[in-house]
């Protein structure tokens, strides 16, 4: 028996990166490495630069669904969002998450329903969808754009920055960053940039646990 929870699942970068290095498809292995530490000699990048990516390296629906089947698996809504906003124009995408509909965290659900691009594969998914999911179905245009409107402003949010930079190399100041759009300054020596993945780590968890903090149900593994 399962008990309601308002908690979300949230996995480190190398723990989806590994997932995806698993995968027998070179560019999912190369994506992994980017999402682990960029491009050589490049900045660390934060979600903005990491969903740029994997639109470019994943232009088919056939290499995006290898990579769906990871994220299901994992369950971090962000990812899962981010998959959701870049493939609206993409029916055999929009099918086979609403297909997994019950797999996904709800919050997801959520924003899946409340797509009217999604609406005819979600009306063959009902049975699957989460209390919660189904009232936003059953609710009416005005709270589906209330949905369409939060899924908007986390996507907005979670790909506003592109790279992480640090401030300075002082090894007292290793674990300063700072955000910027674009990569202008060349990549740390390795045990600097390794001290900067786990900052970076650390500093994701906290503006993702303010930006998804919203009360979600759902059932406890």
């Amino acid at each position: 028996m399962t008990t309601p929870r308002t908690a979300y699942r949230r996995v480190p970068r190398e723990t989806l990166a590994a997932r995806l290095d698993a995968l027998p498809l070179g560019k999912a292995q190369a994506y992994a490495a980017f999402i682990r530490r960029g491009d050589p000699g490049g900045p660390v990048p934060c979600w903005g630069a990491i969903t740029q990516r994997f639109v470019e390296a994943f232009p088919g629906d056939d290499d995006r669904l290898a990579v769906l089947d990871q994220l299901v698996k994992e369950g971090d809504r962000r990812p899962l969002y981010l998959f959701l906003e870049t493939s609206r124009a993409r029916p055999r995408l929009l099918a086979a998450l609403c297909q997994r509909a019950a797999e996904l965290p709800v919050a997801v659900q959520r924003a899946l329903v409340a797509m009217p691009e999604a609406a005819t594969f979600v009306a063959g998914a009902l049975d699957a969808l989460s209390p919660e999911a189904r009232r936003v179905w059953d609710g009416g245009e005005d709270l589906k754009r209330v949905e369409r409107e939060l899924l908007g402003s986390r996507v907005a949010e979670l790909t506003a920055f592109q790279y992480f930079l640090p401030d300075a190399v002082d090894p007292r100041q290793e674990h300063a960053l700072r955000r910027t759009s674009a990569p202008s300054q060349p990549r740390a020596p390795a045990p600097l940039a390794d001290a900067l993945v786990t900052a970076i780590t650390r500093t994701e968890a906290a503006v993702t646990d303010r930006l998804l903090s919203a009360p979600t149900t759902e059932p406890a593994p």
